[in-house]
């Protein structure tokens, strides 16, 4: 496993002791949840631009719920 060190003001500092009781974990616990949220919020972001700038050029291909069914055999 890696270790990466992040410097913080103390104001900072301060900030992450307040967040870790609020969510009840170590810093480094609080900083990969946070940051792996935060990639996470990001990626579904640009998936929705994507759908919605191709929903506005017509180049949406869609399938009826039931087509999927029936070619997961389900």
């Amino acid at each position: 496993m890696h270790v990466i060190s992040v410097r913080v003001t103390d104001e900072e500092k301060q900030i992450l002791d307040e967040a870790q009781k609020v969510y009840n974990c170590g810093t480094s616990t609080l900083l990969k949840r946070i940051t792996f949220q935060k990639l996470e919020d990001d990626f579904d972001l640009k998936i929705i631009k994507n759908y919605k700038k191709n929903k506005k050029q017509n180049k949406l291909d869609l399938i009826e719920i039931e087509d999927v069914w029936k070619a997961l055999n389900i």
